[in-house]
C-alpha cells in the first residue's frame, strides 16, 4: 500500500503571514493538531503543530529562564526560542524543515518516519508540492482495512516455515522447543525462557498461514544442564 492510496487529499494549509492566532483557530475549527504552512506555488515551507502553539507569550506558557544560564546559551538559539513564543505570523512558530514523504513511498517506510521522529503526521509531496498528508491515524485506518489472504500449506512445509521462522529470531531461545504440526495444529513441547518469548511465539505462529490452532504444552524457564 503507498501513501497515496491512504492520504488525506482535502489539506487544511495556511501562508506564511497567516497571524498565529487564525492558525490556533483553524486548528480548533477543524479539529486538527498540525497544519502545512505552504507558499503560493504549493511548495512545502514548514508545519505547526500543536507543540509549536504550546508556549506563547499571550498565554503566559513561555519558559522563565534563571538569569544565570544565560552566560551558558546560545544566543541564536535564544533568538530562534524569542521568535518561536512571541512571533505574530505562521512563518514565526513553523517547524522546519519539514520531514515528508513521496506519494510512492510504502507504509513501512511512512511507519518507520513517523516513528523515528516522533512526530504524528507526514506531508506527501510530488515533485516538491503538497499532494496530501498521512497521520498516524491513516496508518490505523489501513490496518483496520487490510485483508490478510490465507494459503494452504502443507504440514511438512508449515513445520519446516515455523521452524525456520523461530530460528531467524534474535529474542527466541529455541534450543528446548519441540514443534510438531498434525492437521494444521501447532503441537509445541519443551522449555521457553521466559514469558514474553512464549507470547511472542504465539504470535509469530498464529501470523503464518494453514494455522488453525496451538497446542502448547511448553514450561517456562529453561532447564539446569549439568556438566559430566
Amino acid at each position: 500500500m503507498k501513501a497515496r492510496e491512504i492520504m488525506s487529499r482535502d489539506v487544511v494549509t495556511v501562508k506564511p503571514a497567516t497571524p498565529v492566532r487564525d492558525v490556533a483557530a483553524l486548528m480548533t475549527e477543524k479539529r486538527i493538531s498540525g497544519i502545512p504552512v505552504v507558499s503560493e506555488d504549493g511548495t512545502v515551507l514548514g508545519i505547526i503543530s500543536e507543540s509549536d502553539l504550546l508556549r506563547r507569550a499571550e498565554i503566559g506558557t513561555v519558559p522563565q529562564r534563571k538569569w544565570w544560564l544565560v552566560f551558558f546559551s546560545d544566543p541564536d538559539a535564544l533568538a530562534r526560542q524569542y521568535t518561536k513564543t512571541h512571533g505574530l505570523r505562521a512563518e514565526n512558530v513553523m517547524t522546519r524543515p519539514v520531514i515528508s514523504v513521496g506519494e510512492d513511498a510504502d507504509l513501512s517506510e511512512i511507519a518507520r518516519t513517523l516513528d523515528k521522529h516522533k512526530i504524528k503526521r507526514l506531508p506527501v509531496l510530488r515533485d516538491g508540492k503538497l499532494v496530501g498528508i498521512i497521520s498516524r491515524a491513516d496508518i490505523v485506518r489501513a490496518l483496520s482495512q487490510a485483508e490478510v489472504e490465507r494459503r494452504p500449506m502443507s504440514d511438512a512445509a508449515l513445520e519446516k516455515t515455523l521452524l525456520e521462522k523461530m530460528r531467524a529470531q534474535d529474542w527466541l531461545e529455541d534450543t528446548f522447543i519441540n514443534l510438531s504440526v498434525h492437521d494444521g495444529v501447532v503441537e509445541l513441547n519443551g522449555f521457553v525462557a521466559s514469558a514474553e518469548q512464549r507470547r511472542a511465539l504465539h504470535v509469530l505462529i498464529e501470523e503464518t498461514d494453514g494455522v488453525h490452532k496451538i497446542d502448547d504444552r511448553l514450561s517456562i524457564g529453561l532447564p539446569a544442564l549439568r556438566a559430566t
